[in-house]
């Protein structure tokens, strides 16, 4: 097997810092002179480290006289964004993200119905944040946030961590789709009538109801049937021409 470079392996030694909680830029940014006077290799060898740290997004180079590193830990805002963009250069359809969506969440309610310790962790968070809704329904706006956040809440409490990053992944995205539309149409006028976001807000009623009584395939059903339902009224999960908008969810400081 080839031998690895000096810079590769002091990339990989940094990269497992960072990754370990044991570099970050509390106390100043990376300085290459201080890498340099620590592992007593080349400058260049330093420098290719930097530049494979920030291709990866885990640093980023801040140049002049005072300049260094800041160090960025991985972030799912940050996975999600590649993520979007990934499915944004291969013109990916809102449509087809709605679809992987409707497949996801009930999933997510089914776990989250099956947790030993629901009663103390998913209802009680689901219940808050149904009030909530309830206090919004009138300010179209504010109700689509709070039901975006009763979606994100049921995959926080699926109770599988790998399941949570991934479907958090495609379920940002999605929903930063339907905030935007939803600004649009407060703007534009055509705001869904009061027996559309009521029967939205009962649907999540009869969820939370499933997943209390450990019903996981009730939840199931009830969650694909709240996306069916909901979906077509955002006109995003049916039109096939709308493409996917990374932006929509790039970090502010991406």
């Amino acid at each position: 097997m080839p031998r690895r470079r000096v810079g590769e392996r002091l990339a990989d030694e940094l990269r497992d810092r960072i990754l370990r909680g044991d570099l970050t830029t509390e106390n100043g940014l990376l300085k290459q002179d201080d890498l340099f006077e620590e592992f007593r290799v080349s400058m260049p060898s330093v420098r290719e480290a930097m530049r494979t740290l920030e291709t990866e997004g885990l640093i980023t180079i801040r140049r002049g006289n005072r300049g260094g590193a800041e160090v960025h830990p991985p972030q799912l805002e940050r996975a999600g964004y590649v993520f979007g963009l990934v499915l944004q250069s291969r013109n990916v359809s809102v449509q087809d993200l709605g679809m992987a969506v409707r497949r996801l969440d009930p999933v997510c309610a089914e776990m989250c119905a099956t947790r030993p310790d629901r009663l103390e962790t998913v209802v009680p968070a689901l219940r808050e944040i149904q009030r909530r809704t309830e206090e919004n329904i009138d300010d179209f706006a504010k109700f689509v946030a709070c039901m975006k956040e009763f979606h994100e809440a049921l995959v926080r409490n699926c109770g599988n961590q790998t399941f949570e990053l991934l479907a958090g992944m495609l379920e940002g995205l999605w929903y930063a789709h339907e905030e935007e539309w939803a600004a649009r149409t407060v703007i534009e006028g055509g705001i869904p009538g009061s027996a559309a976001t009521r029967r939205s807000l009962n649907s999540h009623a009869e969820l939370i109801q499933a997943i209390e009584e450990g019903d996981g395939s009730g939840a199931a059903i009830l969650a694909r049937r709240h996306q069916e339902d909901t979906q077509p009224q955002a006109n995003l999960g049916v039109d096939p021409a709308v493409a996917v908008n990374a932006q929509l969810i790039r970090p502010p400081d991406y």
